[in-house]
């Protein structure tokens, strides 16, 4: 199944009024995630621009973020590269994605509203619908969606950008895993499971549920054994 991801190009991007190095830096990132830039690959400038149709300037705004956020490393002898991560380091980035989606979850509870627990559901059925897809890109985009509505109902957009930073330094790792029909299945299960918490108001169950569906992930990405 990992074999299904399909190679991609970069997009040229249309001028616009909004900020265009938030345009290249979605742009880039996007890349990373889908899997057209891997884990120590250079990102050359010159190309990069060619590419995208923007000026270096505002290309060196985007990618100086990026390497803010540790996505881009700048090597003195290769020059801004996609930073490799130790398993040590994968590890560690899914355990703070389990606290940190587990006090969303808590979150969501405290701030509920009906609209944004519709918007929810909605959102965990149109994962599951991408899962049956078998297409990367949509299984990406859903999954983008859903925790997109996980911050907005926890009134914590602070936590979505750290979700998103996290997920992205281990992107390679994370598309491979939800390729495998054992994993997406599980994944629905789980995230199924937070949704249910959430709409009963079960705080622990809710935590749990969420720090369940980010150790499933880990394992299934790191091959760990869930501890006892």
């Amino acid at each position: 199944m990992v074999g299904m991801i399909k190679s991609a190009e970069l997009t040229p991007l249309m001028m616009e009024s909004a900020p265009l190095r938030n345009k290249i830096k979605v742009a880039l990132r996007q890349a990373i995630e889908r899997g057209v830039f891997k884990p120590g690959d250079r990102l050359i400038e010159k190309d990069l621009c060619a590419q995208l149709n923007v000026s270096r300037t505002s290309l060196r705004e985007a990618l100086r973020e990026l390497e803010a956020h540790k996505v881009i490393t700048n090597s003195s002898l290769r020059g801004l590269v996609v930073t490799s991560i130790t398993e040590a380091d994968a590890e560690n980035v899914y355990r703070i994605r389990a606290e940190l989606e587990a006090l969303t979850a808590q979150q969501f509870i405290e701030r509920l509203t009906e609209p944004n627990l519709a918007n929810l559901k909605l959102a965990a059925e149109g994962l599951q619908t991408a899962y049956s897809s078998q297409d990367i890109d949509r299984i990406l985009e859903a999954k983008r969606i859903y925790y997109d509505q996980f911050c907005r109902g926890a009134n914590n957009p602070i936590v979505f950008e750290l979700l998103e930073t996290l997920q992205l330094r281990t992107s390679h790792l994370r598309s491979a895993s939800m390729s495998r029909p054992s994993r997406q299945t599980d994944s629905i299960g789980e995230i199924a499971e937070v949704v249910r918490c959430i709409e009963s108001r079960n705080i622990p169950g809710a935590r749990a549920a969420a720090r369940k569906h980010v150790e499933g992930a880990m394992i299934s990405a790191l091959g760990k054994v869930r501890s006892p």
